[in-house]
């Protein structure tokens, strides 16, 4: 049995504060979602503002239902705002669930972006 295949990777960019989240799972789960907030959450707390990159590109489909994605919103961000943030979505169901997100979070208006590729972002 060979070594554990982590279902995302975080990268960091300390020269220009760049944090780059890149999903590698075919389908989002409410747990991947959740050990994602907490490592992006605790990597962004040894530092200042950070602009990020969530590259939900590879991600087919999700089983996190819409009430979810709104109480996510709610929460504190992972990684604070303060520069801007993009999600990469090109799947329907991804792309229409970091809208909501992002509908959900109308007060940081501008710095919170839903591109359908990375080449977008």
């Amino acid at each position: 049995m060979g070594p554990a295949v982590t279902p995302y990777q975080i990268d960091l960019d300390p020269v220009h504060s760049v944090i780059r989240l890149t999903v590698k799972a075919e389908t989002v789960t409410l747990e991947l979602a959740e050990e994602i907030y907490i490592r992006l959450n605790r990597l962004s707390a040894s530092g200042g503002q950070y602009a990020a990159i969530y590259d939900l590109s590879e991600a087919k489909d999700t089983t996190i239902a819409t009430d979810m994605v709104r109480a996510y919103a709610r929460r504190s961000p992972s990684v604070p705002m303060g520069r801007p943030h993009v999600v990469v979505g090109e799947a329907p169901s991804i792309f229409g669930l970091a809208r909501i997100f992002q509908m959900c979070r109308e007060y940081v208006h501008g710095e919170f972006q839903v591109v359908h590729t990375l080449e977008e972002a």
